[in-house]
Parts: C-alpha cells; sequence; structure tokens
C-alpha cells in the first residue's frame, strides 16, 4: 500500500517542535480507505537503545503530513 510505504520511517512532531519518534505502524480502515491513526515508536535516546515505547495516534490528532508527520499538542507531558 502506498500509503503505508510513504509514512513509514516518517519523523513525528509535536506542538512544541519535539521529534517525539518515527511511524512505525500505519492503522488503516479498508472499507471506507482511510488512516484511523499511526503507531509510533518513541525517539531520543531510550529507542535507540531498544527502550523506546510504542505510542498510538488517533487520525485526528495529526496536524500536517509533509517530510514529517506534525501533531496536535503534546505526546509526552514535560517534566
Amino acid at each position: 500500500m502506498k500509503i503505508n510505504d510513504d509514512l513509514l520511517g516518517k519523523e513525528v512532531i509535536d506542538e512544541s517542535g519535539d521529534q517525539v519518534g518515527v511511524v512505525k505502524e500505519v492503522e488503516w480502515d479498508a472499507p471506507n480507505n482511510k488512516v484511523t491513526a499511526i503507531t509510533l515508536k518513541e525517539g531520543g535516546i531510550s529507542a535507540k537503545i531498544g527502550l523506546g515505547d510504542k505510542k498510538m495516534v488517533p487520525y485526528e490528532n495529526i496536524e500536517e503530513i509533509g517530510d514529517k508527520v506534525l501533531i496536535r499538542g503534546r505526546l509526552f507531558p514535560t517534566k
């Protein structure tokens, strides 16, 4: 599927400009022919050593898909 190929591996950026991960999987609603959610692998040092969490982002939270995927809000709370 072309959509899947186009999205896999894209960086995901939250509204504060932080890279929060990369697209790992695409949830697809075949009967309605649309993306319903993306699953991403958390970015940062924890991901590089294999400890990154998977996070699901519903399609409604996706602001824009281009060279990167921009999402509304913050995926990870500030400390």
